[in-house]
């Protein structure tokens, strides 16, 4: 049987204030092939993202710029 290894990255996204925030950079990383959950929190600034296949920082960082928000790897 095959396990496959969970990747897991993280990002700190200034800007995100509100739960449409939340659910705009959300839809925005979704979108990244690769992507298959996202969790961003608006307390923290914090956005984890689980990925089926490696994806690089520089590719979901654009996204969330392309959605309208500053990102950057902690």
């Amino acid at each position: 049987m095959l396990f496959s290894k969970k990747i897991e990255k993280t990002l700190k996204v200034d800007g995100m204030k509100c739960p449409h925030c939340k659910a705009k950079i959300e839809t925005a990383l979704k979108a990244v092939d690769g992507v298959k959950k996202v969790d961003a929190d608006v307390a923290t600034k914090i956005v984890k993202i689980t990925l089926k296949t490696e994806v690089d920082y520089d590719v979901l960082i654009s996204a969330v710029q392309n959605a309208g928000f500053d990102a950057k790897t902690i």
